[in-house]
């Protein structure tokens, strides 16, 4: 059975078998981030490698970003207990560090993925504009070259066939 003590301001506190243990919360916690740590490291491996789709790298950075927030409050929640040691709190605390430093990871690696992203789509529209302004280009440059190598007669030919663009 739990022991009950009275702290300074007469508020009852419950300490005992019935609470769990912060240690090996905050133990549950580092390992779960470790977890996340290792797979943020693999994507963005996979995602600098190219061997996994940009958007996917993304996706996952943002449902990542969820799971450190859930362990991020429940860290918060934890160090509102009134039974932590001092050890206790300069864990839960080391914890807490680790999760805002892999958060911060995680949003800046989303923000550089997201980023190389859309340049790639701006390079590949940029070169099919090119491609097609070089295709109109050349053949205008074809018809000049045409236009001027013609004789009176092929000119007065096509100056017949043309067709009014005006009405």
């Amino acid at each position: 059975m739990g022991r009950t003590h009275f702290d300074g301001l007469g508020m009852v506190a419950s300490v005992g078998p019935g609470t769990l243990d912060p240690s090996r919360i905050t133990q549950a916690v580092e390992t779960a981030l470790s977890s996340i740590e290792a797979r943020v490291l693999s994507l963005i491996q996979d995602g600098a490698r190219g061997t996994k789709p940009l958007d996917d790298v993304v996706t996952e950075l943002v449902l990542m970003t969820a799971e450190i927030r859930s362990h991020y409050v429940h860290l918060q929640d934890l160090s509102d207990r009134r039974d932590l040691t001092f050890e206790g709190m300069a864990g839960l605390e080391a914890a807490r560090k680790r999760c805002l430093w892999l958060y911060r990871k995680t949003k800046l690696e989303r923000c550089f993925f997201a980023k190389l992203q859309l340049e790639r789509c701006l390079r590949d529209d940029i070169y099919r504009q090119i491609v097609e302004t070089w295709q109109e280009m050349s053949s205008l440059e074809e018809a000049e070259r045409e236009t001027r190598a013609a004789d009176d007669a092929t000119i007065a030919a096509e100056l017949l066939r043309e067709v009014n663009i005006t009405t």
